[in-house]
């Protein structure tokens, strides 16, 4: 069996981009929740430091620039992690999208009476047993079609039936 190897990672795009904006979304909220707990607890143990310490007039203005420079460097990478688990979930969901696409392309090729072999996937692709389920279906199929092909030949034979195939267009 041949392998396959995928040219273009986007082939059912509302699948993968709402995938992949769900995925950030998570992310996004994760990071949020983490971020957040982090620095109210480094800055709430900051502050109960220098409060111990009576240095509390000298922690307001550094902790304003601790917020700029944590603000700055925190967008920078969000921004990074956005982009990259964006990427990333569209990487791994053409493992999805690429089986759901090919299954689909051949059920319409079936429909319009196409000719079709069997669907192949790729080595990690999912749906596997889904494709080998249609490929039993069109195999079963194949094999009707062949001994109805093999009857009408026989019925040919035979002249009243030659007038009934011809009325059924075969």
């Amino acid at each position: 069996m041949a392998t396959y190897r995928r040219k273009n990672y986007i082939v059912n795009k509302p699948l993968q981009f709402i995938y992949s904006g769900i995925t950030v979304y998570l992310l996004l909220i994760g990071i949020i929740v983490v971020g957040i707990t982090t620095y109210y607890i480094t800055l709430s143990t900051i502050l109960t430091q220098l409060e111990a310490e009576n240095q509390l007039f000298n922690a307001y203005s550094i902790i304003n620039k601790i917020n700029v420079i944590l603000g700055q460097r925190l967008l920078v990478l969000l921004l990074l992690v956005v982009i990259f688990a964006f990427l990333l979930g569209i990487y791994y969901l053409h493992r999805i999208a690429g089986p759901v696409y090919r299954i689909e392309k051949t059920l319409r090729d079936i429909s319009e009476g196409k000719e079709i072999d069997s669907v192949h996937l790729r080595q990690k692709d999912f749906f596997k047993s889904v494709a080998e389920a249609l490929n039993k279906v069109i195999k079963q199929q194949k094999e009707k079609d062949a001994r109805v092909s093999s009857l009408l030949e026989d019925l040919k034979n035979i002249p009243q039936a030659q007038e009934k195939i011809k009325e059924a267009g075969f």
